[in-house]
């Protein structure tokens, strides 16, 4: 039978939107989520190597979606403090929900780089596939918008 019991956690979500802000990805191994942190930190080192491959108008597009991102990774740090204050403990370790959406996510990333390390694509086609990431980004909220209506949850 499982021990379950909820744990409060006295980690500061303004600390860990900080610790993200200086260096994407800390903030969340300061709240505990290190698979979280190493997928932005993977995803940031990604959008990099885009910038310093692109050529022309596709270094705006990734220095835009860089910027973008490390916004995003700071708000989410923060949310991740919050939420880290009433994670559940099995059997003396802390459960932590790793969604599909970043699995995904960094499994794409890396198919896609070593595709282009084998010469089978270039970097520079790739800038043409970032719509796939608003594509990516539109699915994950239906799904989940379409799993609250399933709950019984309004809105």
């Amino acid at each position: 039978m499982d021990n379950k019991q909820q744990a409060k956690s006295n980690k500061n979500p303004v600390g860990a939107a900080i610790l993200s802000a200086m260096f994407p990805g800390v903030g969340l191994f300061y709240v505990g989520n290190k698979i979280k942190a190493i997928t932005y930190i993977f995803i940031m080192a990604f959008l990099i190597m885009m910038i310093v491959e692109a050529r022309g108008n596709d270094v705006i597009i990734f220095s835009l979606l860089l910027g973008g991102f490390h916004i995003y990774q700071i708000f989410d740090s923060f949310d991740e403090a919050k939420k880290s204050r009433d994670r559940v403990i099995v059997n003396g370790e802390k459960v932590i929900n790793v969604t599909l959406f970043w699995a995904i996510t960094i499994l794409a990333i890396g198919v896609i780089c070593q595709l282009a390390e084998l010469d089978i694509i270039r970097y520079r086609d790739i800038a043409r596939l970032w719509p796939i990431i608003l594509i990516g980004l539109g699915a994950k909220y239906i799904y989940t918008y379409s799993r609250s209506k399933e709950g019984g949850q309004n809105e």
